[in-house]
């Protein structure tokens, strides 16, 4: 079956209207908030009701359900577009809560402290404010749900000057993203290699309605890691991975030892119908098929929920997550295209002149999940987003998460269960053997890639006021 790749319109538009997708500020105001005239005993029964923990969560689910608006129906999202929204509206959560009672250092907003304020209606209306602001096509679902949460909490003071808050901490956080060079998604005219190891375009990439530039096909974000700014890190190649394989070139990569043992184990796991894959690795590969931002979100709401966290926890823990997901995707992207390595698909279909008397192709071989991504092998952005999600929560928790249950968008009816955030993340690199988008170096790379993003991000921002706890 043909990939949505193909739907809503060429890749090009695609990809270009999903990271176009800025911020648009359309703050909301007292008036447009639909919020309900209660009486004030009536109102203060609701506001408990309406706890900020439960504006916090609702918000952050909001979030995820507005992130198909930033592509055409039926289209993919890219995750590192993904990533952005989940940061910016998590992100004005956060400050918008820290604007009330300060625990944590805030990102953007830099207001005056506003203690009288209610935190439920700040925090709806900054997440409110900023999904309108970076994805305007979520509008009608977003003002219906803004306008339903809002409703218990009345029309007094308070809540007035939560919703300015939440104005002003999603204005704060929409302003600074407003020149952060992702409006053109990082597509530009790419020509691959022709040496062994060197990346190729792939199928269906590689058609005539791919080839966009004239170049023979598309590799997505090509300057997406070099251009875009971060949200904590100070430049995604200080996080550049080391040389595939410690060669010197993708052509001496090829002939490695270790390369012969990763081609063979990705050729014989990794495609369609490969029978040595086992129904558990199947389903694995499955799982976290799910883009990495909704996923490790999913993951941060048990761990929200095993350790209780309160309402300025969560945020932060959403916020901070979210900003490494989008850091560590400009870190592993600007590494792919550093480094340019193929994909297994292209490396099966070429083995026979590839120089490695160890490796042979294989006539048709192709991954499990149709297509591969249309971006180089090394490292695994996927794994990067893992190990850069495991860091993060055990950072700001401190490694005591409990056992994590957590479902999948990609496989509906399915829970996985994991001790940890780094079990979670060892398994979501497997998984790209197992689906046969990666070698297993590249997925290893990743992971420590993720981790040292993660780790930064967590020690550099929103850190705790005061010398107060994590968790």
């Amino acid at each position: 079956m043909i990939h949505s790749y193909r739907r809503g319109g060429t890749a090009l538009f695609v990809i270009v209207l999903a990271a176009a997708c800025g911020p648009d500020s359309n703050p909301t105001s007292v008036e447009q908030s639909s919020i309900g005239v209660h009486s004030s005993g009536e109102r203060g029964r609701n506001e408990q009701a309406t706890s900020a923990s439960q504006a916090v969560l609702s918000a952050n689910a909001q979030i995820v359900r507005s992130a198909p608006s930033l592509v055409p129906p039926g289209a993919p999202l890219a995750p590192f577009v993904e990533s952005r929204l989940y940061a910016i509206a998590n992100v004005a959560v956060h400050d918008a809560l820290n604007s009330i009672d300060p625990r944590f250092a805030r990102y953007a907003d830099e207001g005056p402290i506003e203690r009288d304020a209610s935190a439920a209606a700040a925090a709806l209306t900054a997440a409110h404010d900023a999904i309108l602001g970076a994805a305007p096509g979520a509008a009608a679902s977003t003002n219906a749900w803004y306008a339903v949460s809002m409703a218990p909490l009345g029309d007094g003071d308070d809540v007035a000057r939560g919703v300015a808050i939440g104005q002003r901490s999603a204005a704060a956080i929409l302003a600074r993203r407003a020149g952060d060079h992702t409006d053109g998604g990082g597509v530009a005219p790419y020509t691959p290699g022709s040496n062994a190891g060197d990346y190729r375009f792939t199928f269906p990439f590689n058609t005539p309605g791919f080839d966009f530039f004239g170049t023979g096909g598309f590799a997505d974000a090509s300057q997406w890691g070099a251009t875009v700014a971060p949200f904590v890190i100070q430049s995604a190649s200080d996080f550049r991975v080391p040389k595939p394989y410690g060669a010197s070139s993708n052509a001496a990569a090829v002939l490695t030892p270790r390369y012969t043992q990763d081609f063979n184990e990705v050729k014989a796991l990794g495609c369609a119908g490969c029978a040595a894959r086992s129904a558990t690795q199947t389903e694995i590969a499955l799982f976290w098929k799910e883009n990495s931002p909704t996923g490790w979100n999913t993951l941060a709401t048990s761990v929200i929920a095993n350790r209780k966290l309160d309402a300025w926890q969560s945020a932060r823990l959403f916020a901070l997550l979210e900003m490494a997901e989008f850091d560590g995707y400009a870190a592993s992207l600007e590494s792919k295209y550093y480094y340019n390595f193929w994909r297994p698909v292209s490396a099966v279909a070429l083995a026979d002149a590839d120089g490695n008397p160890e490796t042979s192709s294989q006539a048709e071989w192709e991954v499990l999940a149709f297509p591969t991504p249309p971006v180089p092998d090394y490292p695994s952005a996927h794994s990067t987003a893992g190990g850069a999600g495991a860091a993060v929560i055990e950072a700001v928790v401190h490694g005591r998460t409990g056992t994590i249950s957590m479902t999948s968008g990609s496989l509906r009816g399915v829970t996985r269960t994991f001790a940890s955030p780094s079990a979670a993340a060892a398994e979501n690199a497997l998984s790209r053997i197992y689906i046969g988008y990666h070698f297993r170096h590249a997925t290893e790379a990743g992971v420590l890639q993720g981790r040292a993003v993660g780790a930064y991000v967590a020690a550099h921002a929103l850190r705790p006021l005061d010398g107060g706890d994590e968790d």
